[in-house]
């Protein structure tokens, strides 16, 4: 028996699929596991077991249209017409994702629940959709209870998000770390960016607690300008990754480190399937993309922190506040896990 899981969107987005695998296996361990994923998003499922074949496209934002981009989407589509799937479900709940599935062969695919009625083409080629309603959902809840409409499962909640510890890798520049945090200060979402003196100040607070911080960005050049220049007025203590860690190499530290500090991120979500003790600064309401499953305090911007009208925060998903953190706010947010149980990890933390 195949099946297909097709989630062509973001790293996080990957990631956030892993319960509904581990849930699916466990159901039938003697299936075929296939995920359809966003290219450049592979590397985020190295530590998921219950992964057997992985698939890509182009993400639904590439929009950059050429002869190079066609050639790539009749190369993805010819790779995924050659396998025969029992059952596909589409993730992605947008119309791009739908239309890719639509030509592949299988004996029956569902989609989850769509925002807008589904179209003639999606009528006939799609066997069903959820009817989950997820809007207000964290989007784990959102996969899982999708496919548990169809699949029968043993697990009735989802479980946590999944990078097995042996999957991990060793980050050469940190094999002598020990007592340590990691710093994440970076995102691709430039209007939820903060600023580098709100950095340095939680970073100068944390130092009084840790032997050192691990600086983590992703390879674009102002986070590794940032993280530059955190070392520079902090110090030697201040270990940077210049951006060129694998999501293996993270996962890694992630596993040793002592508390997580930093934006709604991908890294975010492994710090939790890591086990990982996570202070998550948001500049939007949190609802669909808390750390599932981990040990966590959420700061928020404090015009959005009172608001509990789910209409509303929906609206506000769409307007980043990061002036409206303060960097007070998330040391006091660090004081609190470092109080409950100074050092610990998920088997002894409770939030």
């Amino acid at each position: 028996m195949r099946f297909l899981f097709a989630k062509p969107q973001r790293i996080g987005d990957t990631l956030i699929l892993t319960p509904t695998l581990r849930a699916v296996k466990q159901a039938y361990p003697e299936a075929e596991i296939w995920v359809l994923i966003r290219r450049d998003s592979e590397d985020i499922l190295a530590g998921c077991p219950y992964v057997d074949h992985i698939l890509t496209m182009a993400g639904s934002d590439d929009r950059k249209i050429n002869l190079r981009t066609i050639g790539d989407g009749i190369r993805d589509l010819w790779r995924l017409r050659k396998v025969h799937f029992d059952f596909i479900f589409e993730l992605s709940d947008n119309h791009r994702g739908r239309l890719f599935t639509s030509f592949a062969r299988a004996k029956l695919r569902y989609t989850v629940k769509l925002f807008g009625a589904m179209n003639w083409w999606e009528r006939w080629r799609f066997t069903s959709q959820s009817t989950f309603e997820w809007e207000t959902r964290h989007r784990v809840e959102r996969d899982f209870y999708s496919v548990a409409e169809f699949l029968q499962l043993a697990a009735t909640t989802p479980p946590p998000l999944v990078f097995d510890r042996e999957r991990t890798q060793a980050w050469p520049e940190g094999g002598e770390l020990t007592h340590f945090c990691l710093l994440q200060i970076g995102t691709w979402k430039d209007d939820c960016r903060w600023p580098r003196e709100q950095w340095r100040e939680v970073a100068s607070y944390l130092l009084e607690h840790f032997d050192q911080i691990v600086v983590s960005t992703g390879p674009l050049a102002r986070e590794v300008e940032d993280a530059v220049w955190l070392r520079q007025k902090l110090g030697p203590r201040m270990v940077c990754t210049m951006g060129k860690t694998t999501w293996a190499q993270v996962a890694g530290l992630l596993y040793r480190a002592r508390l997580y500090v930093g934006l709604d991120t991908d890294a975010m979500h492994l710090a939790a399937a890591c086990e990982c003790p996570i202070v998550a600064i948001f500049t939007t309401t949190e609802d669909r993309w808390f750390p599932w499953q981990g040990n966590y305090r959420v700061v928020l911007p404090e015009i959005y922190r009172d608001i509990s009208d789910p209409i509303l925060r929906k609206e506000l998903r769409r307007k980043p506040k990061p002036q409206g953190i303060k960097s007070r706010d998330v040391i006091d947010a660090c004081e609190q896990m470092l109080r409950l149980s100074p050092g610990s990890r998920r088997e002894d933390l409770k939030c």
